[in-house]
């Protein structure tokens, strides 16, 4: 008897799993939510609007862009990791609220690296270095040169700590074995002004803040962080052309996510989709004008990114506040 009642609920559950792969092969059948931790008009919400338009189109439904603020985006990628997983909310998100905040703020209980699941890489956008006009140093090896020479008296800013820039700084300390002195900010603006009045040495800065500064000749150019460069950097050298910083390569990522438990069949639907979206001459345009390489890819070479980036993180977290998760 007990036999027959177990034929007997596989049997019933047999129209239950095939309505479930109809449901994914028909995805999507309505719109798609894509998820932004900032406000609107800022730089990952115009990136995501790009993104979003011919998204739409390729799908057919459209595709809303949800801008769910705060927490440099935490509170949006948790909102994402929560989301049920049927491929109608993704995440458009960064290697910050992904892989960095968690290893600088107890207070974030997801990890983005593990609850979330990569779909494809958009882009990476390298920081820029800067000097004050009253620094020294102008190239990269100078800035070396003078850190060793005065350990511990060399300084740079950042957003924050835990940021993409405070982490790039604290690299260069990792792999030239020198001591600058991190000075966190709460924005770009206060950093520009101190290092341009000679209160700070150097500053990380993203590409699009700092450029009115660079062709005013506020500040002057050390190198980018990434080995790629754009035409709006066009003669800045990379850090890693410095022979004690060789292999040095830490740009900012943004890419697509969905929570972890979506079908293959719907992220790769995405890839595919996102993939040629990135390729269109518009959106091309576009992201090389904000300086994003764009890359596209397939979700495992994303995911070997990331877990690459969850290691430098490691690395720099223990030294720097004795954080590691």
């Amino acid at each position: 008897m007990a036999q027959t009642f177990h034929l007997s609920k596989t049997l019933l559950s047999l129209p239950l799993a095939g309505a479930c792969l109809l449901a994914h092969a028909a995805w999507p059948e309505r719109p798609v939510t894509m998820v932004v931790g900032f406000t609107a008009g800022g730089s990952a919400d115009i990136l995501a609007r790009t993104i979003a338009d011919p998204l739409a189109r390729r799908l057919g439904v459209p595709v809303i862009v949800d801008n769910v603020a705060g927490a440099g985006g935490s509170i949006a990628a948790q909102k994402v990791v929560r989301a049920r997983p049927d491929g109608y909310t993704i995440f458009l998100g960064s290697s910050s609220e992904v892989i960095l905040s968690r290893h600088f703020n107890n207070a974030i209980a997801y990890d983005g690296a593990r609850d979330l699941r990569a779909v494809t890489l958009v882009g990476v956008m390298p920081m820029v270095l800067v000097a004050g006009p009253r620094t020294p140093a102008t190239t990269v090896d100078a800035m070396l040169a003078r850190a060793r020479s005065h350990p511990g008296q060399e300084n740079y800013a950042s957003s924050g700590t835990g940021t993409a820039l405070h982490i790039a700084g604290a690299l260069i300390n990792q792999q030239a074995h020198v001591s600058l002195q991190h000075v966190p900010y709460k924005g770009a603006v206060p950093m520009l002004t101190d290092i341009v009045g000679g209160n700070v040495d150097y500053g990380f800065f993203m590409v699009p803040s700092i450029l009115g500064y660079l062709k005013e000749g506020k500040v002057k150019p050390i190198g980018t962080t990434s080995r790629t460069s754009c035409a709006v950097l066009a003669g800045v050298p990379a850090l890693s052309s410095a022979k004690a910083l060789a292999g040095y390569d830490f740009g900012i990522w943004t890419g697509i996510f969905t929570p972890k438990a979506v079908p293959d069949a719907v992220v790769a639907r995405l890839n595919q989709e996102i993939n040629a979206v990135l390729h269109e001459p518009p959106v091309a345009d576009k992201l090389d004008q904000a300086c994003i390489e764009h890359a596209g890819g397939t979700p495992a070479e994303f995911e070997r990114l990331i877990q690459a980036d969850v290691q430098k993180v490691r690395q720099v977290a223990r030294p720097e506040i004795g954080a590691v998760r």
